[in-house]
């Protein structure tokens, strides 16, 4: 368990001001919403994760900017979408990825509520485990290392139409078997 996840399972110290108790409790509140985001938009997990952590500290450090009353959500992913353009951008990842325009519409939808959010990573993870070493070898190179498809499918002697034809068909598997991860849950 990581120290982020048992920290939010730990209840807030009564020592804490009330509005260090309202940050907490907004940001556990939104926390799902915010890593799903950051993952949508720099796919990879470790990375996403580091970012929440950046997003949190500056969060913070800015609380006492936020007007209450208005969304948090809102400006949380603000705030998460300037950090994961700046790590983008670090990482040289911009061509490889989305455009601006899809990051700032990926920034202002509601991607998954925050219940549903968990249960869908744990799904994808599982079905992930569960595609032939060549699919999972295939999806760590195309959105775990940063790397244009196009270069990948160099790397592997492979032309890039059949790589993406391979990483379409790996994404509906993957939808499928969440599909009914999910369901499966709903049931229980």
């Amino acid at each position: 368990m990581s120290d982020l996840h048992r920290t939010q399972s730990q209840s807030v110290p009564s020592s804490l001001s009330g509005d260090d108790e309202r940050f907490i409790d907004l940001l556990q509140k939104h926390r799902t919403q915010l890593l799903g985001y950051l993952f949508c938009v720099v796919q990879n997990m470790d990375d996403a994760e580091d970012l929440f952590q950046q997003v949190s500290i500056t969060l913070w450090d800015k609380f006492a900017t936020f007007e209450p009353g208005s969304s948090f959500a809102a400006w949380a992913i603000t705030v998460a979408r300037n950090k994961a353009m700046t790590f983008m951008r670090s990482k040289r990842r911009e061509t490889s990825r989305f455009s601006q325009r899809v990051v700032d519409e990926l920034s202002l939808r509601d991607l998954w509520s925050p219940m549903d959010a968990d249960d869908r990573m744990a799904a994808l993870q599982s079905c992930q485990k569960k595609l032939p070493q060549d699919d999972q070898f295939l999806l760590s190179q195309c959105y775990g290392t940063g790397a244009k498809t196009a270069d990948v499918a160099r790397r592997l002697g492979r032309p890039v139409d059949s790589v993406y034809t391979s990483l379409s068909r790996i994404r509906r598997v993957l939808f499928t078997c969440i599909k009914r991860s999910l369901a499966r849950e709903e049931r229980v």
